[in-house]
């Protein structure tokens, strides 16, 4: 994962080159984000508080390509399953992403936006099962699936925007190594307010 944010870094950086009229920007996002845990074993689902980075090359009003990181927090799920045993989980997940985005401005400084991407997710979850006392169960996966999302930014002047944006995705665990024996899906959708600015 890092030579591809690496190389996405490097493409980035070249791309003035060819669209002198681009520019750069940077964001900081707040929110929340819902997070459900979909298996054979049973659901865990819950929200936490997220946050996240991201910069983006601008090549027009249009169109800007992006590259973030996200942590989209931790849920920790208490609940009995049908042998009557007391279950608790903990995961958190974090992203980087990749990805593209459409803008369709109006005036007075308003704006409507369109993401899609690649997420390059890492996830980490702990289990306890009340049938097998003092036993703690950890796993770690990493895996790459789209993500896409809608939005609104206003932008204040040259320099500073504010917006607001709804994402989701959809993360894949596969059975094997850490998590042998367990197939499962992550729906994660995050509501976030953000501050930018322009270089």
């Amino acid at each position: 994962m890092k030579k591809v944010v690496l190389g996405a870094l490097l493409g980035l950086s070249a791309l003035p080159a060819v669209a002198n009229e681009g520019y750069f920007s940077g964001e900081v996002l707040l929110g929340k984000t819902d997070q459900e845990l979909k298996s054979d074993f049973g659901d865990t689902d819950g929200d936490d508080s997220s946050f996240g980075i991201r910069g983006a090359y601008n090549l027009n009003k249009n169109v800007a390509f992006e590259l973030g990181y996200m942590n989209h927090g931790e849920i920790d799920d208490t609940y009995i399953d049908e042998f009557g045993d007391t279950i608790n989980d903990r995961f958190s997940s974090t992203a980087f992403n990749l990805g593209v985005k459409g803008v369709i401005p109006f005036e007075n400084g308003f704006s409507l936006h369109g993401r899609l991407g690649l997420s390059f997710w890492d996830v980490e979850l702990e289990e306890t099962d009340s049938a097998f006392p003092g036993e703690t169960f950890k796993g770690d996966d990493s895996g790459t699936d789209f993500y896409y999302g809608i939005g609104a930014q206003y932008t204040i002047n040259e320099q500073f925007t504010i917006g607001a944006e709804y994402t989701l995705s959809e993360y894949g665990i596969k059975s094997g190594g850490d998590f042998t024996g367990l197939d499962a899906d992550i729906d994660v959708k995050t509501l976030a307010l953000s501050a930018g600015l322009n270089f």
